[in-house]
Parts: structure tokens; C-alpha cells; sequence
């Protein structure tokens, strides 16, 4: 199982974050300077926070019908976020003492074209120009997350949920990432007999952690250029509608994401030439914090032969957001 994970992490890391000159962008004196680097790098990795953040929402559940005391389902499932045009190009036009010296001035993003090359000014706080080059992206429009699930019946309609991603590693990344949730029918609520449907509320918390190896500067070759690291933590809440059928169950929900997305620079970023300076990151090593706050509305579809199902549903919200998943359950 974890093979399998580890798999599709690497297909969905095929250009891997270390082949990328992020660091570069912090070769800037003044602390002016820094708010100018920070804006350009929280630019550039927006939409990777983003996707992490939609990703953990995704692929709670394929019914609303919980499952009976001990009753208990396991799968794999994937989440995949696919990112519109405009999260793979960010400009600078409105960040005053920022520039396009050469080059596209539609500058790529964490996503974007990993040949494109373009040169930024950004002006140091004494009047002087860092001359700089803009990181390219992975050359990838799409996102992935997988994850195992497991929900287990306690009866009263009520039924708690969990997802694991095992911590993997590959050429320096690391990924890993836990969930709990609970889903409870309120159906009964409104029908003194059976209920021709199933109608649930959910809540469900996840933590995501990520760590990408750096490539060293090239304007301003450091000590250790180190990790960049991330930490999603969010809730997710649900009300979920479904009608099962023979063999068919088909779902529909509409939620409220919260999440917030932490950055930073684990690394001893003093420069190799200079040893009494240092990279212009701030003291905590934190880059950006980004919170997303939004609704969402999903649909889907989960085909159920004996104790296996296979399940699928659409996201509408920031992107284009799908889920599938392959299971055993017994209800």
C-alpha cells in the first residue's frame, strides 16, 4: 500500500522543487527589500498553498448513509486539483521596486514553464538593483493527493472516519498526512418512517505536511540551502444528500472548507562568499501564511459489486477538483 503511494507521489513530483532556484529571490538587502522578495515568492507559490488546501477537503465521502455498528469500509482514494491558466503565471506590474528586466512579463509560477527564462529587478533598500532570475515552475497543471480511508459504524446513525497518508520519502521530499472526521444521518429527523433518501452532516479535521529539498542559490550561494516546508491544518464541514440503489448510490454535498497554510525555509542560509551576511528571510524562516476560507458543492457516483466499490466525484470551487476511490466496504 504504501509503494502505491509512494508511486504516485512520484509521478506527480516527476520535475521535482529541488531543480528550482527559489532562494535566489532573497538575495536583496533591506528590510524593505524583504517585504519585495516575499511578495514575488508568495506569488510564485500561491497556488501550490491552494492546492494543498482544496486537496484535503476533497474525498471525505461516497454516501450519506453510515455505515451500522462495526460496520466499516477501507479504500485508496485520490484527490486531484486541476489548476486553472491563471494560477501558472503571476506579474509584477504592481509591486512597487519590483521589475521585468528581460524576458516574458508573465512570470511562471510553482506550476508553470519550466524552460521560460526571465530576469527580475528587485530594488535593495540603499537604491541598488538585485538583478535575479525568476524561478521557473514544474511544467505540471494538476495536483494530487492520495490517501487511505477507513470509516467504522457506532451506531445511533453516527459513523467516525479516517485518513492516513504514511510519511514517504523520495529523493528528499516528504509527505505525510492524518485526518478524523464524524458523519451523522439526520434523515430520521424529518421522517417518522424509513427515509426514501440519506441526509448527513460531517465534520472532519486534516493535517498535511510537506518538505522539499532546495536547490542552492545562484546569485547567492549559501551554507545549506535546506527545505522548504509546509504545514496545512484545516476542517472541513458537509451536508451530504444521497439515494442508494442497486448497485448505484448517487451523492451530492455542499460544504465550508477552512484552512491555513504555513511556508517556510528550514536551512542555514549564510552566504558561502560573504560569511558575515546572510540571505534577506526573516528571523522565523516563515514566507507565507495563507488561509482559505470558501464554500464548495460536489457530486458523484459510487458503483457497489458485493464488498467492492468504486467511487467518483466533482468539486466546484477555486479549480477544477475530482476524487476517485476504490474500497471494500461492509455495511
Amino acid at each position: 500500500m504504501k509503494k502505491l503511494l509512494l508511486l504516485i507521489v512520484v509521478i506527480s513530483c516527476s520535475h521535482p522543487i529541488f531543480s528550482q532556484d527559489v532562494l535566489s529571490l532573497f538575495a536583496t538587502k533591506g528590510p524593505m527589500a524583504q517585504q519585495r522578495s516575499l511578495e514575488v515568492f508568495r506569488r510564485y507559490a500561491t497556488p501550490l498553498s491552494q492546492s494543498y488546501a482544496w486537496s484535503t477537503s476533497l474525498g471525505w465521502m461516497y454516501t450519506a448513509r453510515p455505515h451500522r455498528p462495526i460496520g466499516f469500509d477501507i479504500s485508496i482514494s485520490n484527490a486531484g486539483v486541476i489548476l486553472p491558466d491563471n494560477a501558472l503565471y503571476y506579474r509584477v506590474d504592481d509591486i512597487q521596486g519590483v521589475r521585468v528586466i528581460s524576458g516574458d512579463n508573465s512570470l511562471p509560477t510553482f506550476f508553470g514553464s519550466n524552460t521560460q527564462e526571465s530576469v527580475i529587478g528587485i530594488m535593495n533598500d540603499d537604491g541598488s538593483e538585485a538583478v535575479i532570475p525568476a524561478t521557473r515552475g514544474i511544467n505540471i497543471n494538476y495536483a494530487l493527493l492520495p490517501s487511505i480511508k477507513f470509516g467504522l459504524g457506532v451506531g445511533k446513525n453516527t459513523e467516525l472516519i479516517g485518513r492516513l497518508f504514511p510519511k514517504v520519502e523520495y529523493n528528499g521530499i516528504v509527505v505525510k498526512m492524518w485526518g478524523t472526521g464524524i458523519k451523522h444521518n439526520i434523515a430520521q429527523w424529518f421522517f417518522k418512517e424509513k427515509s426514501p433518501f440519506d441526509l448527513s452532516l460531517f465534520a472532519g479535521y486534516t493535517q498535511l505536511e510537506g518538505q522539499y529539498p532546495l536547490q542552492n542559490s545562484q546569485v547567492a550561494p549559501v551554507v545549506d540551502p535546506g527545505f522548504l516546508q509546509f504545514e496545512t491544518k484545516g476542517g472541513n464541514f458537509e451536508c451530504m444528500l444521497s439515494k442508494t440503489f442497486p448497485l448505484l448510490t448517487i451523492y451530492t454535498s455542499a460544504g465550508y472548507v477552512y484552512t491555513k497554510n504555513e511556508t517556510l525555509l528550514n536551512g542555514n542560509y549564510t552566504l558561502l562568499q560573504l560569511t558575515e551576511e546572510s540571505l534577506n528571510i526573516p528571523t522565523d524562516g516563515v514566507l507565507d501564511i495563507y488561509r482559505l476560507q470558501s464554500w464548495k458543492f460536489s457530486a458523484g457516483l459510487m458503483f457497489k459489486i458485493g464488498l467492492v466499490y468504486l467511487n467518483g466525484d466533482y468539486t466546484y470551487g477555486w479549480s477544477h477538483q475530482i476524487n476517485v476511490g476504490l474500497g471494500l466496504t461492509l455495511k
